[in-house]
């Protein structure tokens, strides 16, 4: 596929670099600087210098060519200019946008789609990582999930800990405590356990699973001491993201936001009025601030500042104070390695993966209907779609043991109909499943997706 990507920014350039590694020919524009020249030596794609709003420089980025336009640009109005005029003067079929305002999200039904800005997807940061934090929140104890198969199905790990049920015992009686589950990987000391037959659970050991989202609770609890939810919640603030978040948080928990800025704390107490969120201006790595207002005897303690080292230390603060649970996020992946070496921080949140992950579900390859990234991005989990018939798949009425499946690929349930399914050794696919599966090591996806995309004489069913 030939794919424009706008804005070298953080995002842009992973993504950039991600759709090159998967086979895709990717152009880059952004305004010219010294960055931009050192993304084309250092990646195999091609970068257009000037601004992305204008004809010409689309024209010279071969717009006419382009299936796809991802705008990643920190600025709404350029994302927003740069796919009306791919639209009038190019016809690029599918564009997808990065918008952060909220006037904009707030009026996204009318602005946005075929008969408005041709806009055929809205990503929206501060939507992704609320989302990321209620999951989280309604399943505690876990550092990662993310929900497949029509939400019926997840992907999550979570940390064995002393008190968890099947800890000491071996690692596949986790599949026999709920028939409904599959183990996928497990990590020992950062390192991934090749084999896992006879092979016991230790404290310490991280352990991703696939399994029914309603049977989540039962099997975090084989593995860790479950703690009660808790209704209250304080949100670290001073970002877009904390103030969604604690509008978003606050229809089911009590919320205290604490923002660090008094101007910017004045222009969000409109927004924040008709919510139950009480704003408290001050900083909420201060310790007498802590002690002050109590908020150690706190449920939950969410830290989305947008500085990494004060997301860090007010967590551990209030985490050594009185064993809150606490979710923080982190944008740069040295400050990850730092904040989980202690494993006193309960959840990490990556904006990078959790924005990139939602890009790559709407920048569908053939048969992969949703797909997220873990583990920095070592690690990723696919929902792919099977397709055809035994003439036209390779993989219809066939068996795993069957296939040639590439190494690092392991799969998880399947969704046939509205029945829940696993993936073992007995199972058979058929046309309409959608399966979901987890590579440890996503350079094979390229080859998994091939493996399941029908024949090329293959039509669909209308």
């Amino acid at each position: 596929m030939r794919i424009i990507i706008i804005g070298a920014t953080m995002v842009g350039v992973e993504l950039a670099e991600y759709l090159v590694q998967a086979g895709h020919a990717v152009t880059l524009i952004d305004s010219p600087s010294e960055e931009l020249s050192q993304i084309a030596n250092r990646l195999d794609l091609r970068v257009v210098q000037g601004d992305p709003t204008w004809p010409s420089v689309l024209r010279e980025a071969g717009a006419s060519n382009t299936e796809l336009l991802v705008a990643t640009s920190p600025q709404d109005e350029i994302n927003i200019v740069t796919c009306s005029v791919a639209e009038s003067l190019f016809n690029i079929p599918r564009k997808i946008a990065r918008i952060r305002a909220p006037d904009f999200l707030n009026e996204q039904d009318k602005l946005f789609g075929p008969h408005a800005i041709p806009i055929d997807h809205i990503i929206s940061p501060e939507r992704i990582m609320a989302d990321a934090v209620v999951d989280l929140m309604e399943l505690p104890g876990v550092n990662a999930i993310n929900t497949f198969a029509k939400d019926r199905l997840i992907i999550t790990s979570v940390t064995c800990s002393n008190g968890g049920k099947l800890v000491g015992g071996q690692i596949l009686d986790l599949e026999i405590y709920d028939g409904r589950c599959k183990v996928l990987a497990v990590y020992r000391n950062g390192e991934l356990l090749t084999k896992l037959d006879n092979k016991n659970l230790e404290i310490g050991d991280e352990i991703f699973f696939c399994c029914e989202r309603t049977r989540a609770l039962n099997l975090i609890g084989a593995l860790i001491p479950l703690k009660p939810n808790g209704k209250n919640v304080v949100i670290q603030g001073g970002s877009h993201i904390a103030d969604a978040l604690a509008l978003r948080l606050a229809q089911r928990y009590n919320v205290k936001l604490i923002e660090p800025d008094a101007k910017r704390a004045q222009r969000i107490t409109e927004r924040l009025r008709d919510s139950n969120v009480e704003l408290y201006c001050a900083d909420a790595s201060n310790i007498d601030f802590i002690m002050e207002e109590k908020l150690y005897q706190t449920d939950t303690f969410v830290a989305a500042a947008p500085n990494e080292e004060s997301n860090i230390m007010s967590s551990l603060l209030v985490q050594r104070l009185n064993k809150v649970r606490t979710i923080a996020i982190i944008r740069q992946a040295s400050f990850q390695d730092i904040a989980q070496s202690g494993n006193e921080i309960d959840a990490i949140i990556s904006p990078r993966e959790a924005i990139i992950s939602a890009l790559l579900s709407n920048i569908l390859q053939e048969g992969v209907e949703k797909m997220r990234i873990f583990r920095q991005g070592q690690s990723e989990a696919i929902e792919l779609l099977v397709q055809g018939t035994k003439r036209s798949s390779y993989v219809v009425g066939r068996k795993i043991e069957d296939l040639n499946i590439p190494t690092g690929v392991h799969f998880g349930m399947a969704l046939r109909d509205k029945i829940i399914l696993k993936v073992d050794e007995n199972f058979t696919f058929e046309d309409g499943d959608r399966v979901v599966v987890f590579l440890t090591d996503r350079m094979q996806m390229r080859a998994l997706v091939k493996l399941f995309k029908p024949r090329p004489f293959w039509l669909p069913r209308w």
